[in-house]
């Protein structure tokens, strides 16, 4: 019948179906048990594998290059950017600090980690004025050593950076630490960061404009 002579020309139990309106099912009854059959469903198998392969290859290569797009955008943007507040001494701070301080490994945030207060204000200031990152993204962390008080320090942290508690995320306590550092981080270590691929990009187009 057509039914099998289409099954035998190798299409799928879904294809039969759409052409003939007979249920998988009944399709399966009639040829499962069928080594030629079974054949062609390996065929099938492969196929399928091979043309799902194609489809991520595609993907991928659209994310890659969509991601090279971004990129382009961003970095023109940032040099338009540079133009407009290269004289601006905020701006020319906070790309300064994070030239030093910041996180350089993480494509998917802006972080610093210090334990100065005014170098953490500077940036946090730099992140809100000229950033202009809405208070809903920025987060802090704080890590302390023993002998420190944590909920004094999220106090001290906290009025510094003005920000609320609710913004820091758990403290870290670290093991142990020198005397050396005992002497100077009594206010133990602050991060503050913000999740950003946009901002990321430009502080580093910005770092190699200064």
């Amino acid at each position: 019948n057509e039914a099998e002579s289409s099954r035998k020309s190798g299409m799928s139990y879904a294809e039969l179906h759409e052409k003939f309106g007979i249920s998988k099912g009944t399709l399966s009854s009639w040829f499962s048990n069928s080594k030629w059959s079974g054949e062609i469903k390996t065929q099938l198998a492969l196929r399928n594998k091979e043309q799902s392969r194609i489809h991520m290859r595609n993907l991928n290569k659209i994310r890659t290059e969509n991601k090279l797009l971004r990129k382009i955008k961003y970095i023109d943007e940032a040099r338009q950017f540079f133009e407009k507040y290269k004289t601006n001494t905020l701006f020319v701070a906070g790309v300064s600090i994070y030239w030093g301080e910041g996180e350089k490994v993480n494509k998917g945030r802006v972080s610093m980690i210090n334990t100065d207060p005014n170098m953490l204000l500077t940036e946090i200031s730099f992140f809100r004025n000229i950033l202009k990152i809405s208070e809903s993204k920025l987060r802090a962390a704080i890590f302390s050593y023993k002998d420190l008080d944590k909920d004094t320090l999220l106090e001290y942290w906290s009025n510094i950076l003005s920000l609320s508690k609710d913004q820091f995320i758990k403290t870290q306590i670290l093991p142990s630490r020198s005397h050396l550092t005992k002497r100077k981080v009594s206010n133990g270590i602050c991060n503050i960061y913000f999740s950003s691929v946009e901002y990321n990009i430009k502080i580093k187009e910005w770092i190699n404009l200064l």
